[in-house]
């Protein structure tokens, strides 16, 4: 899967999270920038990502998930398995 269409996934996911509909994410993009992004909001969004793509992030990547940008290159490397 290319990164393009794992962010636009990615952002549908956001989107529901965070209760906002016309959310644009962006690699940059961190809880400062959304005001409906909460703990609890935030892993939410983790959970159903894992759940769409069918893995568990390890208990040191959710240390470093500090953005969006964070959020898809960790998807993407359990997506395609690297």
């Amino acid at each position: 899967m290319n990164r393009e269409v794992l962010q636009n996934e990615i952002q549908a996911i956001a989107r529901d999270a965070f209760q906002k509909p016309e959310l644009v994410i962006t690699d940059m993009m961190c809880a400062a920038d959304v005001d409906t992004w909460t703990s609890l909001s935030f892993m939410q969004f983790l959970t159903a990502i894992e759940d769409k793509y069918c893995f568990k992030f390890k208990m040191m990547e959710l240390l470093q998930l500090r953005n969006m940008g964070a959020v898809i290159d960790a998807t993407m490397r359990h997506v395609n398995n690297v």
